[in-house]
């Protein structure tokens, strides 16, 4: 079987050589091209189709013959597989005088000793104008089924294609190297284990895509052809793992269901060693083992996301939405592995577009899950020092306060001011509407003390109805009135909050402080139980709203 030369000329820039080219596979894979190149006319050649997927035997080889005529001359031609991961590619061609010429592309030899070093197998074709030229490509890859696209392209169209290629992955591998940065400061700023796992996964994950779309072997290890024939083995199960651990940990799979949380160990541990496995014993078998065990692996994610996405939480729609493009696009790889799906853009690049989609969607829902968590954490340092309903200074902290208040106002012979504030009708509000309302106005009473008091004033909560406002020194007596005023007049003005013709009635006593003529000391007690006994009196005063004591 012949197929007519595919013409390079200036009418195009590349040329798919499905249709265009014949297969044939060498059992014993003992044939040399010239070999094949005498017996070519008694194989069994069949034309290659678009989206031809074959299985490889380890002692097989593939053959693929096409012919080319360059028209164009001006122009050098290159003919590239649109695949990584092969382990062997030769394109061999006889020359005029009758001598052999190969060049060889792969995972078995360095990177850097390829024919051209470039992300995929590419070669140079005969610049001969005068007649056809014959081309034999010899292709050994086992375990994983070939369907790589072959294509001629004119060099500079080829170089074209390149730099927007590494430009766009370029972008991706640099977002993501950002990204990790940023993970990995939150990480130590805040010390959150969520952000390091990311940083693990995602770091990961750019490893195993730079393997898979052959920036690795280019760019990061281009001496070393062992590494590049496994690392795809090695760090696609790897993400599986990590990005497994990392939804049970950001998910808090124990939480949502503890068989998750088991079945998640288990199934990471199985992935681990039949990694293990795959890598000190490789074959077809644990190949398809860790398949199986990735395909359950996204599954087992998918219930976790499902169990974590029905608690309501906004942040795990965060991360469910992030995670998901990637969970479908790590169908392609199964789907190859098991002959399913050819290869072709998708396959190529579906796990790269999933992972940019991606990463800054879980960066912002573990933002978002951080911020939550800092917050109820905040809330509940806070309940140390403040009172819950009302906000203001508990009674401890408070006292506190007022004792160091006393201690600086007799070191540098200064007044500072005391206000104890009683809520006067609190027992009416709870005896006529209920408890409800009589908290909703110590909730407004707390509000109005802190829109009083100064920046460097504390308001505190002393018991069921009484409050402090202490006023930081050095103040005078007017500001000490005006102060109290301010809190007697604002509880007088009717409020939607509370029953229709209500107001918060208070009774005010104040003082300067250091009292004299009262040997109270540095005791902060002494000085609160002082205006507390006045304010017992003023309120016996029906008319008597504010009580001075000693000014």
């Amino acid at each position: 079987m012949k197929l007519p030369p595919v013409l390079l000329d200036t009418a195009q820039d590349h040329v798919p050589l499905a249709q265009r080219s014949l297969f044939w596979v060498d059992l014993s894979g003992q044939l040399t091209a010239q070999d094949v190149a005498q017996r070519q006319d008694s194989l069994p050649w069949a034309v290659r189709s678009p989206k031809h997927r074959l299985l490889i035997n380890p002692q097989a080889v593939l053959w693929v013959r096409f012919d080319a005529w360059v028209k164009d001359t001006s122009a050098h031609w290159e003919v590239e597989l649109t695949q990584s991961g092969i382990d062997l590619i030769s394109l061999y061609e006889q020359r005029a005088d009758g001598s052999w010429q190969a060049q060889h592309a792969g995972d078995s030899i360095p990177v850097r000793d390829w024919a051209s070093p470039d992300r995929y197998p590419v070669f140079a074709l005969d610049t001969r104008a005068d007649t056809p030229v014959t081309y034999w490509v010899r292709i050994q890859h086992t375990r994983v089924p070939f369907s790589g696209e072959l294509f001629v392209h004119r060099h500079s169209h080829l170089r074209e294609q390149r730099m927007t290629q590494q430009f766009l992955l370029g972008a991706y591998f640099g977002m993501a190297l950002l990204l990790t940065v940023v993970a990995v400061v939150n990480a130590l700023v805040f010390r959150e284990v969520s952000f390091a796992a990311y940083a693990i996964y995602t770091s990961v994950l750019g490893l195993a895509l730079a393997a898979s779309l052959g920036v690795g072997g280019q760019f990061l290890w281009p001496h070393s052809a062992r590494w590049n024939g496994m690392a795809e083995f090695v760090l696609l199960p790897l993400v599986a793992v990590v990005g497994l651990l990392f939804v049970r940990h950001v998910v808090q799979a124990q939480r949502i269901g503890r068989w998750l949380d088991r079945l998640s160990l288990t199934l990471a541990g199985v992935l681990m060693v039949l990694t293990a496995w795959d890598l000190l014993r490789p074959s077809s078998v644990t190949l398809q083992a860790i398949t199986t065990a990735g395909a359950l692996t996204m599954v087992l994610v998918y219930a976790m996301l499902w169990t974590a996405w029905r608690t309501g939480e906004r942040w795990v729609h965060w991360i469910a939405l992030g995670i998901l493009p990637v969970l479908m696009a790590g169908t392609l790889p199964i789907l190859r592995n098991l002959g399913l799906m050819s290869s072709g853009f998708l396959s190529q690049y579906g796990m790269v577009i999933a992972a940019a989609i991606e990463a800054p969607l879980l960066i912002y829902g573990l933002l978002q899950r951080s911020s939550m968590q800092h917050e109820a954490q905040t809330r509940a340092n806070e309940l140390a020092l403040t009172e819950p309903l009302t906000g203001l200074t508990n009674r401890h902290n408070g006292m506190l306060r007022l004792h160091d208040s006393l201690v600086r106002a007799q070191r540098y012979r200064h007044s500072m001011g005391l206000l104890l504030i009683d809520l006067d009708n609190h027992a009416w509000f709870e005896q006529e509407h209920g408890r409800e309302v009589a908290d909703r106005a110590l909730v407004l009473t707390g509000s109005l003390l802190r829109s009083v008091a100064r920046d460097v004033d504390t308001a505190a909560r002393v018991d069921n109805r009484s409050f402090t406002l202490l006023m930081e020194g050095p103040v005078r007596a007017a500001q000490v009135v005006a102060a109290a005023t301010s809190i007697v007049a604002g509880g007088l003005r009717p409020s939607d909050q509370l029953p229709v013709g209500a107001t918060l009635r208070f009774k005010v006593v104040l003082a300067l402080l250091p009292a004299e003529g009262q040997d109270l000391q540095q005791d902060a007690q002494a000085h609160l139980n002082w205006l507390r006994n006045s304010l017992d009196e003023l309120r016996k005063n029906k008319r008597k709203s504010i009580q001075t004591l000693n000014f």
